[in-house]
């Protein structure tokens, strides 16, 4: 077992506790444009975030899964959270009387690429989906003025930070010297690729609830950058450890001798 998939499988069982579910059932007041521009927003994310396969999907997802009991067992408690996400989304979307959605051409085409790209791939760009979508939450929860909604984004915000995080350590754990120029440009082009993708499709609703023009490419860019940074950092320190590591036992085994 690599030693951070233990630190992530305690992890996702301790986020399993002290989860306050929003007060569905408070009063509802809000603006009906606002009403409107959120219900459909929500709707289509609902779709996206849990509602579809909630696994891995790509050619490869059964091979990386049985690579160990530990990937296994990681990887299925990250899907689990996604389709807690799904569900609070549910909740949200009862609440603003809106209209489920069921399928949409991007979202069919997402899947396509999921199942023909391999496992290494998919989730990589899953993890770009989740630094985008903290981005969405956090202009949710800043500009629902409902409650109910922005609890539901403190959790699922919550959630998503442990996900961002334990992909950073999965990925140090790939890359143990960390990312060169060349993969520091492809995370940045498949992320900000990914924000287009959003914002081409949720971004006349995000203004309409009262998002400033620019604040949504800001806040992906830094994500993006904090990420790319976080990743160095890891790096560092765990070739660093090792490296203590490795004269800690070089001088125990001189010192036996």
């Amino acid at each position: 077992m690599k030693p951070h998939q233990q630190k992530w499988i305690r992890h996702f069982e301790n986020n399993r506790l002290n989860r306050r579910e929003p007060e569905w059932d408070l009063p509802f007041a809000m603006e009906e444009k606002k009403r409107r521009a959120l219900a459909w927003s929500l709707a289509e994310y609902q779709l996206g975030d849990g509602g579809g396969p909630c696994c891995l999907i790509a050619r490869d997802a059964d091979a990386y899964r049985a690579s160990s009991d530990s990937t296994q067992r990681v990887t299925d408690m990250w899907f689990r959270e996604e389709a807690e996400h799904s569900r609070l989304l549910s909740g949200a979307v009862t609440r603003l009387s809106g209209t489920f959605v069921t399928d949409t051409f991007a979202f069919r085409q997402f899947q396509r690429v999921r199942r023909f790209m391999g496992a290494q791939f998919e989730m990589l760009v899953l993890l770009q989906v989740e630094i985008i979508s903290t981005v969405y939450y956090r202009i949710i929860r800043k500009h629902c003025d409902d409650k109910p909604i922005a609890d539901m984004c403190g959790l699922i915000l919550r959630d998503e930070t442990g996900h961002i995080s334990y992909h950073r350590d999965r990925l140090c754990a790939d890359h143990p010297r960390g990312w060169n120029a060349i993969q520091r440009a492809w995370f940045y082009f498949l992320g900000y690729a990914c924000a287009v993708v959003l914002w081409l499709g949720h971004g006349r609703a995000l203004r309409d609830i009262g998002m400033r023009n620019g604040d949504f490419f800001a806040q992906v860019h830094r994500g993006l950058r904090g990420f790319v940074r976080s990743v160095g950092r890891r790096a560092r320190r765990w070739r660093i450890e090792a490296v203590i590591a490795e004269k800690g036992n070089s001088c125990a085994t001189a010192h036996s001798c």
